[in-house]
């Protein structure tokens, strides 16, 4: 692992986390997985989540949902207030661990085999 990859971080009203860059190769065998995984930002939706308020009082309210191109753009409205976003991922990152993810198996140094077990699906 390199240690670019693993990094402590602090969230303000949450505290001390650990930041663990992960690369899971998902083999495209066929159009049809190809369209399975082409997914844009703009069709991915997510939770919004009050950490420095709710999630330190074991509360959940009802913020909302963003696409992750929303959150990308620097910023949401929330309750009709422009709220300053950041992600928590970062994309060049990904970037460089699939890049090394894909020279591993271009060497024949990281092996796909059958997989383990499937994930559940509906």
């Amino acid at each position: 692992m390199h240690p670019d990859w693993l990094v402590g971080v602090g969230i303000q009203g949450y505290g001390c986390s650990l930041a663990i860059g992960l690369g899971v190769p998902i083999p495209i065998l066929n159009e049809e997985m190809a369209r399975y995984t082409a997914v844009a930002d703009k069709d991915i939706y997510t939770q919004i989540v009050d950490y420095g308020n709710d999630y330190p009082k074991g509360r959940a309210s009802d913020l909302g949902q963003v696409s992750y191109a929303e959150l990308r753009s620097g910023e949401i409205r929330v309750k009709g207030k422009t709220v300053p976003t950041v992600p928590l991922s970062s994309m060049v990152k990904a970037r460089q661990i699939a890049e090394t993810l894909k020279q591993w198996i271009g060497a024949g140094t990281f092996e796909l085999g059958a997989p383990q077990f499937t994930l559940p699906s509906v």
